[in-house]
């Protein structure tokens, strides 16, 4: 039976309808600070020490891992300053790719640092992973809830998102040219995100030994992922994840024009499953430490099937996982329950004590 530890109840009961949508809203569309004279700073990382070998018992892992494998090779990033709020800044991050494609603009990797304005001594960070929609804003939010609470956030731009698109088409348009480019960024967004942990360990503030990562809907996926393939991660938060790509992609209705476009390649739901083995989660569960993972996932998710979180639930052992009573797009509602918790967990690796999340909504109904 599926263990179903409390979400954060005072909060579920002081947040009515309305405030929630207000402080959604706070969150979501922050308002931005006057321009910036640029401020920027430029170095290199040398992961030596940092990105090793990655290995695993079973063969049939080990020779998966190895795709994942990158040389210790030292890196130029550059970093420039954004946004300042009074609790913390914004800057932009690049560097080169580890992977080059034939399109230009996505051989630098873009990401956003998000600093807190007051902090003593080095401090846990987290790694942040974006959803399928390129407008970045759930992802910002958690930066910005991160941030504003102490904790570094670094969020990376996946493959072919924001300043990496293509200037002659669509992000869509580009993948249903070749849809097997959908496996390869996501493969891509791996070997990317051991770099940007790299530069995230090295920096003054971070203690590099408690970088964790937090994912929601695609970016879970890919988190889940990159957490079996990558063992630095110390805590981390998936949000509407599962595994079985193949599958969800399959099944989900933002992907349909890809799926009818595989289709038309002669791709079956079975030759997908093949295509992807090297970047489902579920084949890289069982090296997470069950205790250093989170879930939290609807109910009623009709773009994530349930037992694509189950499958790669039981296959991590079994972690701590929270089922709100919420489909896959509604469950931004309780976006400002699940950021406490989601940071709560990454920096002490620890769920808040509180009441049953459904007992809490129950009671609120039976209040308005």
């Amino acid at each position: 039976m599926i263990t179903t530890p409390p979400l954060h109840g005072t909060l579920v009961r002081a947040l009515r309808p309305a405030s929630r949508c207000a402080m959604l809203c706070a969150l979501l569309l922050a308002a931005a600070s006057p321009a910036l004279a640029a401020e920027a700073t430029e170095g290199t990382c040398d992961p030596k020490g940092l990105l090793l070998p990655l290995r695993d018992e079973d063969p049939a892992v080990n020779k998966l891992l190895a795709s994942y494998n990158l040389p210790p090779t030292p890196f130029r990033w550059r970093l420039v300053l954004q946004q300042h709020t009074p609790h913390y800044r914004v800057y932009h991050l690049t560097f080169p790719s580890p992977v080059k494609t034939p399109v230009p603009e996505n051989n630098t990797v873009h990401a956003e640092y998000y600093l807190p304005a007051k902090m003593i001594g080095k401090q846990p960070a987290a790694l942040v992973l974006h959803i399928l929609d390129g407008r970045f804003l759930v992802a910002r939010a958690v930066c910005r809830y991160f941030a504003g609470s102490g904790t570094p956030a670094l969020m990376v731009m996946m493959p072919f998102y924001g300043p990496r698109r293509p200037t002659d088409r669509s992000l869509g348009g580009y993948y249903l040219a070749a849809p097997k480019r959908v496996f390869e960024s996501m493969h891509a967004t791996v070997l990317e995100c051991r770099l940007a942990t790299c530069w995230l360990q090295q920096r003054p503030e971070v203690d590099p030994q408690r970088v964790g990562l937090v994912g929601v809907s695609l970016g879970a996926i890919t988190g889940g992922l990159l957490a079996g393939v990558d063992p630095r991660f110390a805590r981390n938060v998936l949000v509407l994840g599962g595994g079985d790509p193949a599958r969800i992609l399959w099944h989900a209705h933002e992907t349909h024009s890809v799926r009818e476009r595989l289709e038309q390649l002669g791709y079956t739901l079975d030759k997908i499953r093949e295509a992807t083995v090297a970047i489902d989660p579920i084949r890289f569960a069982k090296r997470i430490d069950p205790k250093a993972m989170l879930f939290i996932n609807a109910r009623y998710d009709q773009t994530v099937p349930r037992d694509c979180t189950e499958r790669l639930w039981k296959a991590m052992g079994k972690p701590a996982i929270e089922w709100l009573p919420a489909g896959h797009y509604s469950t931004s509602l309780y976006i400002p329950v699940i950021l406490p918790q989601a940071h709560h967990f990454v920096r002490h690796g620890a769920r808040p004590q509180a009441q049953n999340a459904q007992n809490a909504l129950d009671k609120d109904a039976a209040e308005q």
